[in-house]
């Protein structure tokens, strides 16, 4: 329990001592989750409860920004709980880094909305580089694109997971000797 949470906040406090702090999220596939699209669960409340309380902890000491790639279910929720915590006068920001104009195709109307408004009202919504995005023929290769990105240029990760099944960002966030703050989705334990 506590000293848990002591000990991830630790954590934070020694990534925040930056002047800014680039914090990439990912997650496994929101279908993956016990909880799956269903925000109403105590589960969803309680983790954009933990990222909101992770995000206010690092704009303390630092210009914290939240960058995803919006997808639907995790990556959309980190930026709008980081809008939210914007919204109290914390200093973040959001960059959502877009796959490919595609990501929202099937996505329902409110869905899609609610990621209109995360661009609408982000700092950043950079394209890829062309270097990322030259191969990619498909939607997972674009998705692929922008995990390598956000891997390259953040300064740490938050990693939703589910057991031992992760998002697959998190190899190229190795590789790159990134720090990574792991929440399980189902129980929300943290650890690094």
């Amino acid at each position: 329990g506590a000293w848990l949470y002591a000990a991830h906040f630790l954590f934070l406090g020694e990534m925040c001592m930056k002047n800014e702090v680039i914090c990439a999220v990912v997650s496994v596939p929101v279908e993956m989750l016990r909880y799956k699209y269903n925000e109403a669960e105590d589960s969803v409340i309680d983790l954009k409860m933990l990222l909101s309380s992770i995000f206010q902890q690092c704009a303390r000491d630092t210009v914290f920004t939240v960058m995803s790639n919006g997808d639907f279910g995790v990556p959309l929720w980190s930026l709008e709980t980081a809008l939210a915590v914007k919204g109290l006068g914390q200093s973040v920001k959001t960059e959502i880094i877009v796959p490919c104009d595609e990501q929202d195709e099937c996505w329902a109307e409110d869905w899609r909305d609610r990621y209109y408004k995360v661009i609408e009202n982000a700092d950043a919504a950079p394209e890829l580089p062309l270097e990322y995005t030259d191969l990619c023929d498909t939607t997972e290769d674009y998705y692929d694109a922008a995990d390598r990105y956000m891997m390259t240029v953040c300064d740490m990760v938050i990693a939703v997971t589910i057991g031992e099944e992760e998002p697959d960002a998190l190899i190229y966030a190795r590789d790159k000797g990134k720090p990574i703050m792991y929440i399980d989705g189902d129980t929300l334990t943290v650890r690094q």
